[in-house]
């Protein structure tokens, strides 16, 4: 394993108590329905600020269930940034902008990245300094992130700092807070401030419900059902088997499926959920492997994590403003530091390099290749190739160590034998129905299209599917429910979604 790594396989919360888990019986049964009740009530019969109250206090006991130590550093953090924000808005941004995004990295830095910094020194060098063996608070690079675009929105004139009611519920807001997406502040401020807002409790619950049962049938249906085929072939190359041709490219593909499955289906339960609420959240997942190139999966993958890179690294860096050259380095710098955000270990920042030079190339081919060379029919071609290329470098992204990412690409590059034993009709079976869903039908924001806001439309790119648009209809509420039931049913096996360890 690379030294200080941690591994993307192996939860890094610190967490110790039971987990409360979008899919788990505890959330689905007791805290959603309560938090719904309790909310709608205050709103109804006590007044806006309550409601409020009502949402932090439910958010913030979610964040504490799965482990009571780490709400301290939440509420610090907001404490401090809110101060910071307040004293921008009265003196002007400098220093305290500066000031703020220090804090914040220092906080990232030290909880993350370490361990992992110590173990690189010893490495390199005859020392033997100590691990500090700082276990990781849950959800901080999501809020940490969060967090710093705060600071930049009220730095912009975007927004204000609000009431600390609704700078906490920012980061803490249960639908969001452990895996995004991430929301910048002024994309939801004015919906926590907005205390005349007239609530249709039908619509947002048929909606949000809807959205919802279809990121847990995401996760519990068909994610947990792949995951056994892709953990199969990364554990046999851990402990030095040398999977063939054919094992290894379906173990890879079932992990893209996954891990796409998974995310995107956490990301369908945040909107959801967030919508029940009568609050919208931004938009993080639009068919991303539909894309037929780099540039277009990254406005499809996490569009969220892919606009913040881009508005608060990229851009600053120099963006495209000084010639090609200048770009590619731009772009190479900020997808390592992308892949490293997502995990304190060198296979991370493999992962964000192959994704920095895979969008380098593709500028040069928009610019200097052939025009027209992936249209018509052909654009298969180029869907086919990057889905592929996507697939290869969630090796290094899955991979715990590597010897065992380096196993996994010989056998995908023909370097072990074709590799027929072992595989299974059932892994087949699942492999063609997760690439035939993703494939031949609409994500569920191209679903959804006719209740999202249009901002959020041209943000993620979303066109409407007319076939599939979602309308309300008994015969839409039974399928939305049937969907539901069944996934419920299946949900006993409750495991973390994966990036609950970034």
């Amino acid at each position: 394993m690379p030294p200080g790594a941690c591994p993307a396989s192996v939860p890094a919360t610190s967490g110790t108590g039971t987990q409360m888990l979008f899919n788990s019986f505890e959330f689905l049964f007791l805290f959603l329905p309560g938090v719904l009740l309790a909310y709608y009530l205050a709103r109804r019969h006590l007044s806006h600020l309550a409601a409020l109250f009502v949402l932090n206090l439910a958010s913030l006991v979610f964040y504490a269930w799965w482990d009571v130590r780490n709400l301290p550093l939440l509420l610090a953090s907001v404490a401090v940034n809110h101060v910071v924000a307040r004293c921008m808005d009265r003196w002007g941004n400098q220093p305290f902008l500066a000031l703020g995004i220090i804090f914040n990295l220092s906080l990232l830095g030290f909880f993350k990245y370490a361990d992992f910094l110590i173990g690189n020194i010893n490495a390199a060098t005859p020392l033997d300094l100590p691990l500090l063996h700082v276990g990781l608070p849950l959800a901080i690079s999501f809020f940490s992130f969060q967090q710093i675009s705060f600071l930049v929105d009220i730095a912009r004139k975007k927004t204000a700092p609000g009431h600390i009611f609704s700078h906490t519920l920012f980061v803490s807001f249960f639908p969001h807070i452990v895996a995004g997406p991430l929301v910048q502040h002024h994309q939801i401020a004015e919906q926590f401030a907005d205390a005349k807002r007239k609530d249709n409790l039908a619509d947002n619950l048929g909606v949000g419900l809807t959205i919802f049962a279809i990121g847990l049938a995401k996760k519990v249906l068909i994610a947990e059902n792949i995951e056994p085929f892709a953990s199969s072939l990364f554990a046999m190359a851990e402990r030095g088997g040398e999977p063939g041709l054919i094992a290894a490219w379906i173990g890879s593909i079932a992990y893209a499926l996954q891990i796409f499955f998974d995310f995107s289906g956490y990301s369908d339960m945040a909107l959801g959920l967030a919508r029940c609420l009568g609050y919208r959240l931004p938009v993080n997942f639009n068919g991303p492997y539909k894309s037929a190139s780099i540039v277009e999966f990254w406005r499809r993958w996490h569009i969220t994590l892919s606009h913040f890179l881009r508005d608060h690294l990229y851009i600053p860096l120099g963006g495209n403003r000084k010639g090609e050259t200048r770009r590619s380095v731009n772009l190479m710098a900020t997808m390592l530091l992308g892949g490293l955000w997502h995990g304190a270990a060198w296979t991370f920042v493999i992962w964000g390099g192959l994704h920095g030079l895979g969008l380098t190339v593709n500028h040069y081919w928009a610019k200097w290749g052939p025009k027209g060379w992936f249209d018509g029919r052909r654009k298969v071609i180029a869907i086919g190739l990057t889905f592929a290329f996507t697939t290869i470098a969630w090796v290094f992204f899955r991979a715990e160590s590597w010897d065992g990412a380096g196993r996994i690409l010989a056998g995908m590059f023909g370097f072990s034998g074709l590799g027929l034993e072992g595989i299974s009709s059932e892994a087949i079976a699942w492999l063609i129905l997760g690439l035939g869903i993703v494939w031949s039908l609409p994500d569920t924001p191209e679903i959804f299209s006719d209740v999202i806001d249009e901002q959020t439309m041209k943000d993620a790119h979303i066109r409407p599917k007319p076939g599939y648009r979602w309308r309300f209809s008994p015969g839409m509420a039974v399928a939305a429910a049937a969907l539901l039931f069944l996934s419920v049913l299946n949900a006993w096996k409750t495991s973390e979604f994966i990036y609950y360890t970034f």
